[in-house]
């Protein structure tokens, strides 16, 4: 049976404004409420996707019972409370990337979501992108491309442009948290699910030097630099002796990268997923419009909403909700993701590869590690 999914977003800002315009291409969805701590920002996107209204506040919404979906897009350092409060209030939850800053914050949600029976989704778009999970299929041929051996998985762009990104306290990190979880997620998803087995990270700040003595002891204290990191490099390990590069950066000029390659024993698959829209444009000046403006070459984008997954992951999550259709990548996987950029972030601090714990996607059941 098919029930009418109303949601609420949760934050009005630019990737607010992507799940809106989703929610309002499923025939099955109404967008109920939106409220974010701008009320004229929630209010324009309500007016703009024809909410019912927009709210002065998240609790408010919680206790509506019309509402069944939430769609958390609020600073990182809030997803965990926020996401955690809509379980308990028994909603079925979204929340963008991350789901937590650590572990055990993930965990925990994991764990709501299942003794409340809700559906627990989380940003995961690239794996839901038709391109990629085209390559996907490709690297799954075995007769064709044999055993994978190299997974290499690139995120650059020139930095966030939302002010609490580069936070400790609301971001709870820097490049390798805000680009690895899709990063390292990626990696393991194009090889099938492949557990990790060790994790190396070397993480720089490029930008905004405060010297390597203060940066790296706030990694082991357990606290977020004031300052964070902006690039980092991440090298997994997988059982069965694959090796995955996550190259991650903010301080990269030329427009976003966001390109995957797999190397097998008997082919080779290479994705991007900017270049390969089929448009680019000249201007010696650079369109202003164009997301990434630089002068030259350029590739303006168009339906990258739906080339980025987006439209496929809201849509699953809406018709789990309505329809009771399992989702096919659920929270475990970014448990696994949270585990492992954990572990990254302490073999920065020790500088030594690490054995990864025994969490979903990891092989070695061995006392976890800790997070940082």
């Amino acid at each position: 049976m098919t029930a009418f999914v109303r949601v609420g977003v949760i934050g009005a800002g630019f990737m607010g404004g992507v799940h809106a315009e989703v929610v309002a291409t499923h025939p099955g969805a109404q967008l109920g409420a939106v409220h974010d701590l701008d009320a004229a920002a929630a209010q324009d996107l309500a007016d703009r996707f024809r909410a019912d209204r927009a709210e002065p506040s998240w609790e408010s919404m919680l206790a509506d019972p019309s509402i069944d979906l939430f769609i958390i897009t609020t600073p990182n350092g809030l997803h965990h409370q926020q996401a955690a409060a809509a379980l308990r209030a028994g909603k079925h939850v979204l929340v963008e990337k991350p789901l937590g800053i650590t572990p055990e914050e993930v965990a925990e949600l994991v764990d709501l979501a299942g003794r409340h029976n809700r559906i627990l989704a989380h940003g995961s778009n690239f794996v839901h992108s038709p391109k990629f999970a085209r390559a996907r299929q490709l690297v799954a041929d075995v007769e064709a491309f044999g055993r994978p051996h190299l997974v290499r998985v690139v995120f650059r762009n020139s930095g966030p442009e939302a002010g609490w990104a580069t936070s400790g306290e609301l971001a709870g990190g820097g490049a390798l948290l805000d680009l690895g979880c899709h990063a390292v997620e990626l990696c393991r998803w194009l090889l099938g699910g492949a557990e990790v087995e060790t994790v190396s990270a070397r993480l720089q700040q490029v930008r905004t030097p405060q010297g390597g003595d203060a940066f790296r002891k706030s990694f082991t204290t357990g606290t977020a630099p004031d300052a964070l990191e902006d690039q980092a490099l991440l090298v997994m390990g997988f059982v069965g002796g694959a090796v995955g590069q996550c190259d991650v950066s903010w301080a990269t000029q030329g427009g976003e990268q966001v390109t995957a390659e797999v190397i097998g024993t008997r082919g080779r698959v290479e994705v991007d997923l900017w270049t390969g829209m089929g448009l680019r444009a000249y201007s010696a000046k650079g369109y202003q419009d164009v997301w990434n403006p630089e002068q030259g070459w350029v590739y303006p984008e168009w339906e990258w909403i739906r080339a980025s997954g987006y439209h496929h992951q809201d849509h699953a999550v809406i018709e789990a909700v309505g329809q009771g259709i399992p989702l096919a990548h659920g929270p475990a996987q970014a448990l696994a993701s949270a585990h492992v950029l954990a572990t990254g972030y302490r073999s920065h601090t020790e500088g030594r590869v690490l054995r990864l714990s025994g969490s979903p996607g990891c092989s070695d059941a061995s006392k976890p590690p800790g997070s940082w």
